[in-house]
This record gives C-alpha cells, sequence and structure tokens, in this order.
C-alpha cells in the first residue's frame, strides 16, 4: 500500500511537468494569436512589449486514476492537487508547490505529501528552441509515505516550437538513499486554435514515450535484478483540450491513454510484482493567472 503511493506521488511530479510544459506552448499561441489583433501599432506595440515583473498561477489538478508509467495500485487511487507557480519574468525563475491529497477505498482525501519545484527558463516562447532546468524536492507525509524512495529530482526539459509540429525531450535523476534512477522522454504535439474575442480555444494532439532505470522497484521490494537496465517504460497519447478566457482563466481536461511496457514481474509473488495495464483517464485541471 505505501509502497504503491510512494510510487504515485512521484509520478504526480512528472504529471506536472507535462501540464507546466502543455500551458507554456498553449498560452504562447494563445498570446501569438493574440498579438495579431491589434491594427493600430501603438495598440500592437503595447501588447507585444508590456513588461511584467512576476506572473503567478494558482489552482488544482484532480486526477481520476494515478499511475507510474501505466503502474498502478490494487485500491485504483485517484488524487486532488491543489498547486501554485510563480514566475519572476525578467530573471526567468520560478518556483512551484503541488500538494497531493489522495482518494481510494480506504480513505477521502487524506494528505500525502508536497512536490516542491524551482527552475529556470530559457530560448523562445513562440517559435524555435527552448526549455528549463528544474529541480524538486519531496516532503512526505511521513505517517503515510515512508522515506525510503525519491526525495529530490532534477532534470532538463528541452522544446522546439513550430507552424506545424512541436518537439519535446526531457531526462532527469531521481534521487533516494539508494542508487538513482534515470529517466528520459521524448514527444511531438501541434496546437488547434480558435480564438472569439476574449475567449481562446486549444487543442493539443501529443505523443510521449518514456524510459529510465527501474532502481525504484528494488526500493519497494528488493527483489528486481535488472532494475539499472534503461528500458523503455510507457507510451501515452492524450489530448488536451484548454479553454482560456481574458488571459487569466485556464480551464484543461487532459483524456490521455497510457500503455505499459517492460512491467516487472516476479513469478510466484503477484503481491511484490507491479500492476500494470493500458489505461485510460482525463485529468481535469482549472488556474487562474495574473500578473503584476
Amino acid at each position: 500500500m505505501a509502497a504503491c503511493k510512494i510510487r504515485q506521488l512521484f509520478l504526480n511530479n512528472s504529471m506536472m511537468k507535462l501540464l507546466l510544459l502543455t500551458f507554456l506552448i498553449a498560452f504562447s499561441f494563445s498570446l501569438k494569436a493574440q498579438q495579431t489583433v491589434p491594427r493600430d501599432s501603438t495598440a500592437r506595440d503595447s501588447v507585444i512589449n508590456k513588461k511584467t515583473t512576476f506572473t503567478f498561477l494558482g489552482g488544482a489538478i484532480f486526477a481520476p486514476v494515478l499511475h507510474y508509467y501505466g503502474r498502478t495500485d490494487s485500491l485504483k487511487s485517484n488524487a486532488l492537487l491543489p498547486t501554485v507557480y510563480l514566475q519572476f519574468d525578467s530573471l526567468h525563475f520560478y518556483v512551484s508547490a503541488t500538494s497531493v491529497f489522495l482518494s481510494d477505498k480506504t480513505q477521502t482525501l487524506t494528505y500525502a505529501g508536497t512536490i516542491t519545484e524551482a527552475g529556470y527558463k530559457f530560448g523562445q516562447k513562440i517559435k524555435g528552441f527552448g526549455g528549463s532546468i528544474y529541480a524538486n524536492k519531496f516532503f512526505y507525509n511521513t505517517t503515510q509515505l515512508p522515506q525510503s524512495a525519491f526525495q529530490e529530482q532534477a532534470g532538463l526539459n528541452l522544446y522546439y516550437l513550430d507552424k506545424f509540429i512541436n518537439f519535446t525531450a526531457s531526462g532527469d535523476v531521481a534521487f533516494s538513499k539508494e542508487n538513482p534512477d534515470a529517466f528520459a522522454s521524448v514527444g511531438i504535439n501541434h496546437i488547434f486554435k480558435k480564438s472569439k474575442g476574449k475567449n481562446i480555444y486549444l487543442a493539443t494532439p501529443t505523443f510521449i514515450a518514456n524510459a529510465g532505470t527501474q532502481n525504484f522497484t528494488n526500493i519497494l521490494s528488493g527483489t528486481y535484478q535488472n532494475a539499472s537496465r534503461f528500458t523503455m517504460l510507457d507510451y501515452e497519447l492524450s489530448v488536451p483540450l484548454m479553454y482560456v478566457r481574458n488571459k487569466h482563466l485556464f480551464i484543461m481536461v487532459t483524456p490521455t491513454y497510457v500503455l505499459p511496457v517492460n512491467i516487472v514481474t516476479v513469478p510466484g509473488h503477484p503481491e511484490i510484482s507491479e500492476t500494470a495495464g493500458n489505461i485510460f483517464f482525463a485529468n481535469f485541471t482549472v488556474l487562474y493567472q495574473f500578473k503584476g
């Protein structure tokens, strides 16, 4: 039970990375669409050149299914994740915090931990190359989650934005009391957008392939001898659907289909084998943004 929740809590951080990257790309394209609206050059320059000190995002994510690259627990847990995000625009530096409240057959909205992140963004926001460097720290609720799994993480996100297709890639290392795990992913997506007054609608069909080591399995069960081998973990298809109101309110539904591979099984011991299978679910996200 506790072991499964360690995996869930770590996954929620991966989910946040995908959410924020999707938000960054989608909002960049929505900004680009709005910049074409002003006819007067003065109005246009005021939109494009307006500088802000900081950007704040606050909201919550509801995840009806928790998984770790397709690996799930027997209780079919879900989670509510309140999140805050603060970016210092001129410095390209940001910090974020996400709390995790778990629900399953035995509990409702039980606090499980908090994920913090600090990072630096670089590159283009509308077209071209960019990315971010980040570090995470996990704070577990010790009454539910033991301290034996992932404690810190550091990584790099990269993207290339193009008119027809966007490319993404990431790599990170997760640290524990034992051997660290390395993960990498590559993905492609395309953004369809429609603007009507103060309303912007975006759909982003996305494909992501994830690979990595599985030393975390030895932390949890101590039985998997090939944990250090770098292999494919899963393939994910999703279509984030985003509604933007007046550049402040963001509502997103993300239907996702996950196909796990290289699942760890221990013959004769299903209790310590990974529970996994193809999964379909849809996360629901509400965020509010303001700039200062």
